[in-house]
């Protein structure tokens, strides 16, 4: 398969037309990832950067594998998220994106993307792990490398925004 990274500042330029969510998606920076098991729902923050692959959004993310959201993953890959920008004391401003979708882990072959996306995202991130200045940021750096390297992939996708109107809502579908 071929990967083709569509960002705002490289390739085709980001059309708000082809994706009027693009702006919310790619400034907010934490995804809640919900996922199931025998025990019923879970949900867990975690820090994301935006891309396009193949003309459709993906979330990249790191987690520990021993963590219950990615345990869930062999059960089923199966996963909804919700992103919202901060709340300013305006009701009107509400923005918010809520998702359904697939989990996985990052093959080999994009592990260079995922790379570049989440360090071009959050290049504090990649300071900390490549030059630590304290203990406690190199204990960071080792767990970042035992981490594992995901990606979620909506397959669909509701965009709430009360700027436009009152419960406004927009949804993509992508198969």
């Amino acid at each position: 398969m071929i990967l083709m990274l569509l960002m705002p500042s490289a390739g085709r330029a980001m059309s708000n037309q082809d994706y009027p969510f693009w702006d919310l998606l790619s400034g907010e920076s934490v995804l809640t990832l919900a996922t199931a098991d025998a025990c019923g729902s879970w949900s867990a923050p975690v820090l994301y950067a935006a891309s396009l692959l193949e003309a459709q959004p993906v979330l990249y993310f790191l987690s520990s594998a021993n963590s219950r959201h990615i345990k869930n993953l062999p059960l089923n890959a199966s996963a909804a998220g919700s992103i919202y920008a901060s709340y300013k004391a305006d009701w009107q401003a509400i923005q918010g994106i809520q998702m359904h979708g697939a989990v996985v882990e990052v093959d080999p072959q994009e592990q260079d993307l995922w790379q570049a996306n989440y360090f071009a995202r959050f290049p504090e991130v990649a300071s900390m792990i490549n030059s630590p200045a304290s203990e406690k940021e190199q204990n960071i750096a080792k767990a970042f490398e035992k981490s594992g390297k995901y990606r979620f992939t909506p397959r669909f996708l509701r965009v709430t925004d009360n700027s436009d109107q009152f419960a406004s809502k927009k949804e993509w579908n992508f198969d």
